[in-house]
């Protein structure tokens, strides 16, 4: 852009008094359009410097998490190639400053437990490993329904990548262990 306007100043005398004025309203009008352009960026860093916080930080999140609705899912994948059920929690938690372990049992340890009647939207969801008898963290999602409703999740399961599921669904049911808060309260 400074080059342009360079090339503009030196040629200036060279033109005639109809060029000149041609000349002259371009480089007004470019002159304000970068200063609108300027105004732009600088609201769009004052708002991106804000963090966000309660409904709109876990609407926010419930979006970024639904747009990978379909992807695979891959062992250790925290990529949209794939992504396990941990690495599905990290990747949308980070999003937003979030740091999680990449393992459903350490992203369990962080937070605080949540009742299961208090469960909200954002909140992490965990689950028993398959085995029936195992009392082990083996699967991690995050809640999309408000308080009160039925609780509905979204995760990256083994079967079909990211989805959506229902809490009382009669598998997820039996292998609840609990829920836990790692976002900001409301």
């Amino acid at each position: 852009m400074k080059a342009i306007l360079l090339y503009i100043i030196l040629l200036f005398p060279l033109l005639s008094f109809s060029q000149r004025s041609e000349i002259q309203r371009i480089k007004q009008d470019t002159v304000l359009q970068l200063f609108l352009i300027h105004l732009d960026t600088t609201a769009f860093e004052a708002a991106e410097s804000k963090p966000l916080s309660g409904k709109l930080l876990t609407d926010s999140l419930i979006n970024i998490a639904s747009s990978y609705i379909g992807d695979r899912y891959k062992r250790g994948g925290t990529t949209e190639k794939g992504f396990d059920c941990s690495g599905f929690t990290l990747v949308v938690f980070k999003h937003f400053g979030i740091k999680l372990p990449h393992t459903s049992a350490g992203q369990s340890l962080l937070g605080f437990e949540v009742p299961k009647k208090q469960i909200q939207k954002g909140d992490l969801l965990f689950f028993r490993s398959r085995s029936r008898r195992s009392k082990r963290i083996g699967h991690v999602g995050i809640v999309i329904s408000e308080k009160g409703e039925p609780v509905r999740f979204i995760h990256s399961s083994t079967s079909s990548g990211v989805r959506i599921d229902n809490l009382e669904a009669e598998y997820y049911k039996k292998r609840f262990i609990k829920a836990s808060r790692v976002l900001p309260s409301r």
